[in-house]
């Protein structure tokens, strides 16, 4: 079955977004061109170099990017966050090359003695997931939100199902589209027509899902400004037939403290959430879910289906990011929601028009401004240059165009690095000078004052670190 809507950016389209996109991979299974060539190159350039040279040069790399990030840049990119000093110590520990399989308090290997300390951390992540997001099941261990959601897929379709799920163009991810999992294990996927302002047409929802009967109704995703209606959704997938799961990668925090409606207290059957975009924790996926059918072929899926043993220094964090959340997730995401809204009214004040105006710009940590006529790439290559990492991102009807006109801007780790709404104008300033500066006049400078910017916020904020 092909996807209703006209709109489905290919693999190697320009409109595919970065997040989730194949970087390495042709259509073929080969690498690209461009890959192949770096890593020929790369090749050549370390055939002489004694291993502890590449040793020590992968340390200073690491040591380089962390400094360059820490002291000399505004991320403002969706897809990342920072974690406190108290999360990341976590990660550097002897937990990191230990195994444990099974679940906790009943391992099947190593023997017990071995398992104690990873049963409790692992039993402390689950609570604290409970706790924060009111799930009365979580599926802790996928290493990213694509292994959480092949786990559900797998779980709850066979082949030949139907996926009506929110397109790319819409504001989707990759994880439901024909070109990522579903196209590999058979399933049929059909795009929900994209709206200006990636929300979702509930009327043509309910056309699509009486008309395919969809085993899955996919919503949420990569772009979002304003919550979808669950709560309908929750209805159209009630009347068809179809279990409804919310993409929360980038948002579930706020359902989480009452900034919008919790997605589970209103119907959702599972809820898919990153454990680090907004949550601040290191990279991984967590599956929500009140139904225990549905938790118990998730939890069976994927030990030992997708994974058999686990980092447990990422688990160990995880945990302790979750509590941060729990401690601090309230004030943490309402000052992040204020930060979006007041960099966005600082930008329209330099003439960049922000989308959504009218309505708030956003209820989230995301806003988009529309710099058709300064060239999103190029916008994005100067900001990229004075050290304000952001992108370009698609807006309606870009596909049409064949480019991209818009950028996404966020907010979430500079205001987990202290910055509040009175800090937003700054910022908005360092964007614009970069977004008018064509001819790359004052780079260097603008890139002095991004640096002194972020010297100035050096702590994590809403964290055990303070």
């Amino acid at each position: 079955m092909k996807s209703t809507s006209a709109v489905k950016p290919g693999r190697n389209s320009n409109l595919v977004d970065y997040e989730g996109a194949p970087t390495g991979i042709g259509a073929s299974g080969s690498m690209t061109a461009p890959s192949e060539s770096f890593l020929a190159a790369a090749n050549a350039r370390m055939l002489a170099r004694p291993p502890e040279q590449l040793a020590s040069a992968v340390r200073a790399l690491v040591e380089r990017t962390d400094s360059w990030r820490q002291h000399e840049c505004l991320n403002m990119n969706a897809a990342e966050n920072t974690t406190s000093a108290s999360t990341r110590r976590l990660l550097d520990s002897d937990l990191a090359t230990r195994v444990t399989e099974g679940f906790p308090g009943d391992k099947e290997f190593p023997p017990q003695v071995q398992n104690n300390a990873i049963d409790e951390i692992e039993a402390t992540l689950i609570h604290l997931a409970r706790r924060l997001f009111g799930a009365e099941f979580v599926e802790w261990r996928p290493v990213s939100t694509t292994m959480a959601f092949m786990a559900t897929m797998l779980a709850t379709t066979e082949r030949g199902d139907t996926l009506l799920v929110q397109s790319m163009e819409g504001g989707g991810s990759m994880t439901y589209s024909s070109d990522g999992p579903p196209g590999w294990m058979g399933l049929n996927v059909v795009e929900i027509p994209p709206g200006p302002l990636f929300e979702i047409d509930l009327d043509a929802t309910r056309d699509l899902a009486r008309k395919h009967l969809p085993r899955l109704i996919i919503v949420g995703g990569s772009y979002i400004l304003f919550e979808p209606a669950l709560a309908e959704l929750h209805e159209i997938a009630q009347s068809c037939g179809a279990l409804l799961v919310y993409d929360a990668a980038h948002v579930s925090l706020y359902g989480a403290t009452g900034c919008s409606p919790s997605p589970l207290a209103v119907g959702v059957d599972i809820v898919v959430t990153s454990t680090h975009k907004i949550l601040g924790g290191p990279v991984g996926g967590l599956v929500l879910t009140q139904r225990p059918d549905i938790a118990r072929r998730v939890l069976h899926l994927s030990f030992p289906g997708l994974l058999q043993t686990r980092d447990q220094n990422k688990l160990a964090a995880t945990a302790h990011a979750l509590a941060e959340m729990v401690a601090f997730g309230d004030a943490y995401a309402r000052t992040t929601i204020a930060n979006a809204r007041a960099l966005g009214v600082a930008l329209q004040e330099h003439g960049i028009r922000v989308l959504a105006a009218d309505r708030g710009m956003t209820d989230t940590h995301q806003i988009f401004a529309d710099v058709a006529a300064l060239g999103a790439r190029a916008v994005e290559e100067r900001c990229q240059s004075a050290n304000i990492l952001l992108h370009a991102a698609h807006l309606s009807g870009d596909t049409e165009r064949g480019r991209r006109t818009g950028l996404r801007i966020t907010v979430q780790e500079v205001t987990r690095r202290g910055m509040h709404p009175g800090d937003m104008p700054t910022i908005a300033r360092l964007i614009a000078a970069a977004a008018h500066d064509e001819r790359f006049d004052g780079i260097s400078a603008l890139r002095d004052d991004v640096r002194a910017v972020a010297a100035s916020f050096p702590g994590i904020a809403y964290s055990f670190d303070v």
